[in-house]
Formats: structure tokens, sequence, C-alpha cells
């Protein structure tokens, strides 16, 4: 009696394991169909996007340019996972949280291609880049304030002639359109320009739900560097088509020598000669304006002053161009019978000296040429003269605006560096506008949406094992 109740015991403990065991296949065979359907469906990734800019993501869309869910549950059970009950629990659109995941893949992809002692050197010169500006912010604060001043004083008293002046000339300058002024002689400026309203940085968007925060990166200084790098290796700038003066991008070397950036390459931008949205595309990142032209204008406009602050206090401490402004002051204040004014006519034509002189370094980066952070004497261009000649119709001082320096930086670096002070989410978002447009117009994918690009994805998996067992799980991809 004792081992047949034994014997019972067991035979129920080992029909339990098997049952068990089985129970425990079945549930094996249902993920392994799943993740084989999940992988499956990521391995159909937008092909032109990861050809052209590297970036894994897949079409939402299936070429139709109309996102929807249920395509996604479709290839699912085309691919062996059929018979479950399908919801997606959180996924994530390459546009989402102001294109973050864009942001990571790029920083992924740039690490991998150069590995991160490359972009290190770059990380040094970030603080120099942040104190720029605050250094800027605050000369233009004071400097208004000077020159506000000297008009004060000035307007008290009888006006200074207008021939010969240089506080004049250059508050004309200071009237025309700054893209004029640094237009290259012989160049032409792009007159393209698109639509912002059917942007995917101002369009009604997809969005994606739930949190990826468990599997997310972080923002850092080295992702920013990286995603700068990536920008400028991807995407056009004015110095390429206005050095070639026919319009067109000029595929070329990115600046070699005493450069930070001299161990990246040009990756795909060669391929991107001829028609484009816009030319500008690296004005348009950093400004995400309508035109070529206002983009430039804008662009230039920083360049200026990031330029005028070295030239000013370069000016400063230069005595010969100071004792030529003062003897200039001084004429100027004696044909108006107060000399005592001279002194701050002298410090106004310095500044007007300096805002000139900043002028032709943007001419030079445009042109392709190099202008040091800080000059010396044969690295000014300008003379005074030549000051007075500037933007008028027979102006000769340009000859000297492509003067190149080797020790200077290039165009590109100097947008380096607003691409860094640049908040992630402007460049981010900007970046996939031209990712966009490009795929569309370059490359014919007529149908694609940035919006309609996934990147991450779980689903949640329901199905009925046997005899009213059910059986539930999670599924997660992503390219990240």
């Amino acid at each position: 009696m004792y081992l047949s109740l034994v014997f019972i015991l067991l035979i129920s403990f080992a029909g339990a394991m098997l049952e068990s065991a089985s129970l425990q296949n079945v549930k094996n065979y249902r993920r392994a169909d799943m993740t084989r359907a999940v992988e499956s469906i990521f391995a159909e990734y937008q092909k032109e996007l990861w050809e052209v800019y590297g970036i894994f993501a897949l079409e939402g869309s299936y070429e139709t340019g109309s996102y929807s869910e249920e395509l996604l549950k479709e290839r699912l059970a085309y691919y062996g996972a059929s018979g479950m009950n399908q919801e997606i629990t959180r996924i994530q659109l390459l546009t989402d949280q102001g294109a973050s995941a864009f942001y990571e893949q790029v920083t992924a992809y740039m690490e991998n291609k150069y590995g991160l002692d490359k972009v290190k050197k770059l990380v040094g010169q970030t603080d120099t880049w942040k104190a720029g500006e605050e250094a800027l912010q605050n000369y233009e604060r004071d400097g208004a304030k000077t020159e506000q001043e000297l008009q004060e004083l000035l307007s008290q008293k009888e006006e200074l002639p207008e021939e010969e002046n240089p506080l004049s000339h250059v508050a004309k300058l200071k009237s025309m359109p700054l893209v004029d002024l640094i237009m290259p002689k012989g160049r032409v400026m792009s007159k393209k320009s698109i639509t912002l309203s059917e942007m995917v940085s101002h369009r009604k968007r997809n969005q994606g739900y739930g949190d990826f925060s468990d599997v997310a990166g972080s923002g850092s200084t080295i992702s920013k560097l990286l995603f700068g790098e990536y920008v400028l290796e991807h995407f056009k700038m004015a110095s390429d088509s206005l050095q070639s003066g026919n319009g067109n991008y000029n595929s070329g070397e990115f600046v070699s020598g005493n450069s930070a950036n001299e161990d990246f390459s040009d990756g795909n931008r060669g391929d991107m000669a001829g028609a484009g949205s816009l030319d500008y595309e690296l004005e348009y990142i950093l400004e995400g304006h309508a035109s070529d032209r206002e983009n430039l204008e804008t662009v230039a406009s920083k360049l200026l002053m990031v330029r005028f602050v070295p030239d000013y206090a370069y000016i400063q401490t230069d005595p010969e161009k100071k004792a030529e402004a003062e003897a200039a002051a001084l004429t100027l204040c004696t044909v108006i019978g107060l000399p005592e004014l001279a002194e701050g006519a002298a410090q106004g034509i310095l500044l007007a000296w300096a805002y000139g002189e900043a002028i032709m370094d943007i001419r030079t980066l445009i042109s392709g040429g190099k202008v040091p952070l800080v000059k010396n004497a044969e690295d000014w261009k300008l003379s005074l003269s030549g000051l007075m000649q500037l933007g008028s119709a027979g102006e000769n001082v340009a000859a000297d605006s492509g003067k190149d320096m080797e020790s200077g930086l290039a165009y590109r670096e100097y947008l380096r560096m607003l691409l860094f002070l640049k908040s992630q989410d402007e460049v981010g978002m900007r970046t996939l506008d031209m990712v966009e447009q490009n795929l569309k117009i370059r490359y014919g994918q007529t149908f694609f949406r940035a919006d309609a690009c996934i990147s991450r994805v779980e689903f949640h998996s329901t199905c009925n094992l046997r005899r009213g067992i059910m059986y539930d799980f999670p599924t997660y991809f992503g390219y990240n």
C-alpha cells in the first residue's frame, strides 16, 4: 500500500515535470517565433538612409507615405508571429524628444567610424568656445554702450564731415546687407529656398510613446562634438559652392595641417553635387531660415562678431594703427573746431576699422581661406584708406580678401564652434530636415518622412498555448 502511494506520487511528479517542460518548450517556440519576426521586420531598414547617412531606421509607411502601426503587425504575422495578439507598448521615432534617437545613432556611428581619441583633441577647445561666447555677449553690451556714448557726445556739437570719415562710412556699411559685402567677386548667391511649414521640424509630426530612458544614451560634450563632425562631413556649406563659382558643391578635403579636423574624412559629401532643396545646408542647420540667403546672412553676422572682438582687441595694441586713427580723428575734429573730441573719435575709428577688418575676414573664410584666431601686424589685411573704399562700387580691396593664413582656421572650423554652441534639439531636428529633403530630391525617395522612421519598439504578445493556458511576454528591438 505504501509503495503504491509512493509510485503514484512519483508518476504524478514526473507528469507535472513533463507538462512543465512541455509548456516551457512551447513558450520558447513562441518567443523564438516573435524574436525572429521582429528581427526580420527591422532588417527591412530604409536602405538609402543607411547608405547615404549611416542611420538605421524602419520606414514605418512601407513606401506609402502614410505611417501606420498596423503595418508592423501585418509584417509580424507575415514573418511567422501569427496566432498571437500583438500590442505595441512603446515605440520611438527618429524625431521624438528633439530627434534624440537620431542624435544617439549619429554619435554611435561617428564613434565607431573614428573612435574617441580623434575627437577628444577638440574637447580642450570647447571651454574656449564657451568663454568666447560669453565674452562676445559682454562685448556686444559694452560696445553698444560705447558707441551710444560717442554718438551722444557728437550729437551735442556740430556733426563730423562725411568726406573721409570712417565713422560715417562704416555706418553706411552696417545699413547694407552683409551678404553683399562678403560675397567673393564673380560668385553668385544661391537663390534657393524651402517652405518651412513642410519641414519635419515645423509640421505636425507622428509621435511615438513610452519611456526608453532605460536604453537611451545621455548627452555629453563628446557626443555634441561627434554630432558636429557628422554634420560637417555630410552636408554642404556656403564656402563649398562659392569657391567653385558655379553654385555647385566642390568636394574637397577637410582642413589639414594643424587643424584638429585633420583626422576626419569627407564621407559621402562628394556625392551631393547638383540638386538639393538648399545649397547652404550647414547654414540652415545652424539658423533654420527658409532661404540660403537668410541663413548665410545670419551665420555671417555671427562670424562677423566672432572676428570683430579679437580684431578690435588687437588693433588696440598696435601703436601704428592707433596713431593713424588718432591722426585721422584729430583732422576730422579740427575741421569742426572741436579737437577735444579727438580722443573719443579715435576710439570710434578703431571700432570702425576693426569692423571693416572683420568683413574682410568673412570674405576670406567664404572664399576658402583661413583666418587666425588672434592676429598680428602681418595678418592684418585692411588699411584705413581701404576701409573707406569697402563696399563701394569701385572698391579695390577685395583682391586680398582670399589671402590664406597657414596657421589660421577655415570657415568649416568656425562653423564647428557655432554647431557646438547650438542646442541639441535645434541641430538634430534641422539636420533631419535636410536628410528628409535630400532623400526626396537627390535620391528619389519621394515617400520618405523622418517622422515615420522607427528606431525602437517594444511589443507585448499574448498567445494561447493549449487548453486555455495563456502566455504573454515582451519583445524589444532597437537600432541604438
